[in-house]
């Protein structure tokens, strides 16, 4: 859960170094620690600008209001440290004395890693990817859901299918995704997917949104069980019970799978029409 971060990181990353909004935000992003202590006014006054510049940069960072940024800055700013502790084993944040046992961390991670992405084979059914992969095919529209991260994981496969002629599209502001919901019927396809599933459990109205429209739903995420679970029409699971960031690995895997399976059944048929 990292949504502020990624709202302001992208932001900066996006716009012009020249741009008011684009300081203020490099400020934010360098005191988020002082924010839920903050009021507008103070981070008017951090960043050098006006209350009401503040109020706007929140809206272009999807937000509607000051008060909302401040309180997912909080949500996120209480994960983070827990995300941190998630490289060595779940819970276990190695002790700075630790460093001198790097090595171990570092072949320890990475066969977590192997296990994860073994696990996610071996779960997996190569029918499912297919019919994933003739959905995908067969859709008027296909939406990928998730929070930024599997957001991003996905621009790859929606940049093949966008070559190849699909309406496909991967919104990571939420508001905008619920957007795109309600527009979706019986003939379009949506992709969701979370590692851990905190999109599934942060998102109840996002979720039932989405199970509200006639689209077929595909899930892919570590968890066998979830908020409206039992509305999803296919729930691909990878990975294992280690509920950490390796969960990343496998899900970046899955969807290399389906974009080099979509390609190899109607790729070149279709890029040659």
């Amino acid at each position: 859960m990292r949504s502020a971060f990624y709202n302001l990181v992208n932001f900066i990353n996006m716009t012009n170094v020249h741009d008011v909004y684009w300081n203020a935000a490099r400020l934010i992003l360098k005191n988020i620690y002082k924010i839920p202590h903050c009021t507008i006014t103070d981070v008017a006054d951090m960043c050098y600008v006006s209350t009401a510049t503040i109020s706007r940069l929140c809206r272009k960072l999807n937000y509607e209001s000051f008060a909302d940024f401040k309180n997912d800055v909080i949500m996120n700013l209480n994960f983070f440290n827990q995300d941190a502790k998630r490289l060595y084993f779940d819970h276990q944040l190695p002790k700075k004395e630790m460093i001198n046992e790097g090595k171990e961390i570092f072949k320890s991670h990475f066969q977590n890693i192997i296990h994860n992405l073994q696990d996610t084979y071996d779960h997996i059914q190569y029918e499912d990817l297919i019919t994933i992969v003739d959905k995908m095919h067969d859709a008027n529209r296909i939406c990928f859901a998730g929070n930024f991260f599997t957001q991003t994981v996905s621009m790859q496969l929606q940049i093949e299918l966008s070559y190849l002629g699909k309406d496909a599209i991967a919104m990571y502001p939420l508001e905008q995704q619920k957007e795109v919901y309600k527009t979706l019927g019986e003939n379009d396809l949506i992709i969701v997917s979370s590692i851990a599933g905190s999109f599934f459990m942060d998102h109840p109205d996002a979720m039932r949104l989405m199970t509200k429209t006639k689209a077929y739903i595909v899930a892919i995420t570590q968890l066998e069980e979830f908020p409206y679970s039992d509305k999803i029409d296919l729930i691909i699971r990878v990975g294992n019970n280690h509920h950490s960031l390796i969960g990343k690995f496998s899900v970046t895997y899955i969807f290399e799978v389906l974009e080099a399976l979509y390609h190899l059944k109607y790729g070149t048929k279709n890029s040659n029409s």
